[in-house]
């Protein structure tokens, strides 16, 4: 999935977990209710449906195991329920 080319709604930049992170945020999407990106030293998109459940779209993680789904870390997961994010599933 590629990311809207429609510019962000909000972008915001603070320190997650002593690391600058930023995070843009669409409102609108063809596909969800809203899209998420966070950059940090990686990259991890989401699509949000009308549940508040969170896609993984794509991320730039490297991976061990080409067939498995790319690991989000502790600090991401924590920063999503944060927002109202209920759950992460993979595309």
């Amino acid at each position: 999935m590629q990311r809207s080319t429609k510019r962000p709604d909000r972008i915001e930049t603070e320190k997650v977990a002593g690391e600058k992170t930023k995070l843009r945020i669409w409102h609108s999407d063809p596909e969800y209710q809203a899209r998420i990106e966070v950059e940090r030293e990686e990259k991890w998109q989401f699509g949000i449906d009308e549940e508040s459940v969170a896609t993984l779209l794509s991320s730039t993680t490297e991976r061990d195991d080409l067939a498995g789904e790319p690991e989000i870390p502790d600090w991401l997961s924590q920063s999503l329920a944060e927002m109202g994010i209920q759950g992460v599933e993979s595309a």
